[in-house]
């Protein structure tokens, strides 16, 4: 990309005058999205997780997910799901879908209201299939990749969905977990 069409770019989003906070969706309207790019002939992938503390992981996993679709939708785990299945003290930020509703390529985040358990995969693949998003995104170092990977497959073959998977192993391996272990050693 040229510097002259970047700056043309920025200043027509400028110019629009778009609150990030206008990204924040509840599940009716991240269906609504959906269908909208949809009807405008574009793909939307889904990225999912807590991201309750952003490092290079996010960001890179973000970027990845972009050049298999359209538009990124980020579903960002309830407060619930997160003390429940992440433990005691978390989600750690509490402005959590403000800071991901910044990222460039972040198009929409629907802040879950759920608290299903990873292991109810038809709890899961219903939400899923509900959607009907084009993608989405795995990571191998996820600990729910097998959980999430089967949700997927049981919305495609149960529920009538045609979700593509893209499955991901990234170079920059950080897991909010594994920082928050770190700086607890320290």
């Amino acid at each position: 990309m040229n510097v002259e069409k970047l700056v043309a770019t920025r200043i027509k989003i400028r110019e629009i005058g778009f609150d990030a906070s206008d990204k924040l969706l509840l599940r009716e309207q991240a269906q609504e999205f959906i269908s909208i790019a949809h009807d405008f002939g574009k793909t939307v992938i889904l990225v999912e997780g807590t991201w309750d503390l952003t490092h290079a992981g996010h960001v890179q996993h973000i970027r990845e997910a972009k050049k298999h679709a359209d538009l990124v939708l980020l579903r960002l785990s309830s407060e619930e799901y997160s003390r429940r299945f992440k433990g005691v003290g978390r989600p750690i930020e509490v402005h959590r879908e403000l800071v991901v509703s910044e990222f460039d390529n972040v198009d929409a985040v629907w802040v879950d209201d759920t608290a299903i358990p990873p292991d109810d995969i038809p709890a899961n693949a219903e939400i899923l299939a509900q959607l009907r998003m084009d993608g989405m995104t795995l990571e191998t170092e996820d600990d729910k990749f097998s959980l999430k990977y089967q949700s997927v497959e049981y919305a495609n073959h149960n529920l009538g969905a045609n979700i593509k998977l893209v499955v991901m192993t990234l170079p920059y391996l950080n897991s909010t977990t594994s920082i928050i272990d770190k700086i607890r050693k320290i």
